[in-house]
């Protein structure tokens, strides 16, 4: 069997690699908090990364054909290393100041990532065909050698995308993965050219090394907020006043935030919507099983647990690890009589049995949509209509407005719901103006909701034309900014 070896220019081609796919996922979680994860941020990162190394493949091209110098790899990922620092120490500052500045997502992310992305995606990008220029001794090979560097590089690529989307972002945080990006090609600038003006990079990789370093301890001391990643979010956990009681709360997203409880031990839920769907369920004709699609910090299923005893609460929470966080920062204990499914709701209501829930309570976001467009769709609600008891009642926290250029996407999700259930009706959760950005839960079933009537304000019928929202054609980001813009 043949031997093979690994050179450093072919090391080298596979750390870029693991480092520019790394830096693309932790370029998503860097934006989440501020300007946040949906289609429109995922689109900046990766048209403006794409774009960046376009311009690097064709600049260390042109590099490569003018002069032919191992330690010019060295310089590159160096420079790169303190591209990504930069990146690093800027981010906060930058993402607060677009945030203000601007109230278009699709202009914030792209401007963020020309900002924090582009330089370091440009100068990892040069690395190619430097490598191969290098790596080239003969014409009868340069097919091979070429190929050899492309297929570490795309291994690479693979290893950093799972390594970091499986593992890091779990256990390190986003911050701290970017950190050890850094001093991964510093140690690849090394690698490549080890005595090449020792001293002088002695100096930049210990000054670099420390400002990174430095950063990531200050913020680590920093007890609040308590910053935290998971394989599917990121959650920032802060105490403050929320109705001008103490509360610990939890932010997915920069609009506000999306669960928290009240610090003085009362038991009391926090959130309107949260107090409006517990009432739903307190007159609800039956409630012996009940579903509950989002977790949050588990509120309302504990509080559902504890009222109900004689009840089984199922909550599907696509996050494994939220649960734990509740647990550690919200004083979640969870009852005896509630199960958590941690899977995507689309994937548990393909299994789950039919017609065993009688009550099924929906408030799940992916913070920048108002809702997952797979939990607005008419098949969706068909699966919520298959897994419901004849009399069940189907109670969903949607977040858009009646009146204005909000009352599209509200027209379309309760769209889907009429389209399954003949019953419904929307409820006012507070007293904001009829355009404004709001709470409304909509209350939907095939049995009559005559014992609904006394749970409050009732909307008007949405005076706006709603799309259609299927599995294969559902513009919620669309309807979204739209609906965000004019708020």
């Amino acid at each position: 069997m043949a031997k093979i070896s690994i050179g450093n220019h072919e090391a080298t081609a596979f750390v870029a690699g693991f480092t520019l796919m790394a830096f693309e996922m932790v370029a998503s979680r860097i934006l989440a908090p501020t300007i946040g994860t949906s289609i429109y941020v995922w689109t900046s990162v990766i048209g403006i990364m794409i774009a960046a190394l376009a311009a690097g493949y064709a600049a260390g091209g042109w590099l490569a054909d003018k002069r032919t110098a191992p330690q010019d790899i060295a310089w590159l990922s160096l420079a790169s290393a303190i591209a990504m620092t930069t990146a690093l120490l800027v981010y906060p500052s930058l993402l607060a100041t677009l945030s203000v500045a601007f109230n278009d997502q699709r202009v914030q992310g792209v401007i963020a990532a020309c900002v924090l992305f582009l330089p370091a995606s440009f100068l990892l990008g040069m690395l190619s065909p430097y490598l191969a220029r290098l790596q080239v001794k003969s014409l009868d090979t340069t097919g091979r050698s070429v190929a050899r560097l492309s297929a570490l590089n795309s291994i690479g690529g693979i290893l950093g995308t799972f390594c970091v989307g499986f593992i890091l972002f779990s256990v390190i945080g986003s911050r701290e993965t970017l950190t050890f990006l850094v001093v991964l090609m510093v140690l690849v600038s090394w690698l490549s050219v080890p005595r090449h003006r020792v001293r002088w990079r002695l100096w930049v990789t210990g000054v670099l090394l420390f400002v990174v370093l430095l950063q990531v301890a200050v913020a680590a001391r920093a007890l609040q907020p308590v910053q935290i990643d998971t394989a599917t979010a990121h959650y920032t956990v802060v105490d403050a006043l929320y109705n001008k009681r103490p509360a610990r709360l939890l932010q997915t997203d920069p609009r506000g935030y999306q669960s928290g409880i009240y610090l003085d031990n009362s038991g009391d839920l926090a959130f309107d919507y949260t107090q409006r769907m517990a009432q739903i369920v307190a007159a609800a004709p039956q409630k012996a099983r009940i579903l509950v699609v989002g977790g949050g910090v588990f509120t309302l299923p504990e509080y559902l647990g504890r009222h109900y005893q004689g009840s089984h609460i199922d909550v599907v929470e696509i996050d494994p690890q939220l649960q734990d966080i509740a647990k550690k920062y919200f004083n979640y204990v969870p009852p005896a009589n509630v199960t958590t499914y941690a899977t995507d709701a689309r994937a548990f209501l393909a299994k789950a049995p039919t017609a065993q829930y009688d009550v099924i309570l929906v408030d799940a976001f992916d913070g920048d949509s108002a809702m997952p467009f797979s939990l607005a769709t008419s098949q969706y609600t068909n699966q919520l209509a298959r897994v419901a008891t004849q009399n069940a009642v189907i109670a969903a926290n949607i977040i858009g407005a009646p009146s204005g250029v909000c009352a599209p996407l509200t027209a379309s999700i309760n769209a889907s719901y009429r389209s399954v259930f003949s019953q419904g009706m929307l409820l006012r959760v507070g007293d904001r103006q009829p355009s404004v950005v709001q709470n409304i839960i909509g209350i939907y079933a095939n049995a009559h909701l005559n014992w609904a009537q006394s749970l409050g304000q009732q909307l008007q019928p949405i005076a706006a034309q709603p799309t259609r929202l299927t599995d294969n054609f559902a513009p919620i980001e669309a309807l979204w900014q739209s609906c965000k813009s004019a708020n």
